[in-house]
């Protein structure tokens, strides 16, 4: 569908901007779609500190149990 504006030239959009286009509309969708998705080192940051102590307290106690059954 071509639209002449007084002796203008074509202004219809052209193939490749309307594929530019749709490129970029999916390429969005799929960006929120990925920022609905909690990021991994939001359960990085909440589940190493955790570890790091469990283990800690793992080996606070094992320390303390060999020591008590030596004594």
């Amino acid at each position: 569908m071509s639209r002449s504006l007084g002796g203008e030239r074509d202004v219809s959009i052209p193939r490749d901007y309307q594929a530019s286009f749709e490129q970029r509309h999916q390429e969005v969708e799929a960006l929120a779609e990925e920022m609905r998705r909690p990021a991994p080192t939001t359960i990085r940051v909440t589940l190493l500190p955790f570890s790091i102590g469990a283990a800690f307290a793992l080996i606070v106690f094992t320390v303390v149990a060999f020591v008590a059954k030596q004594v």
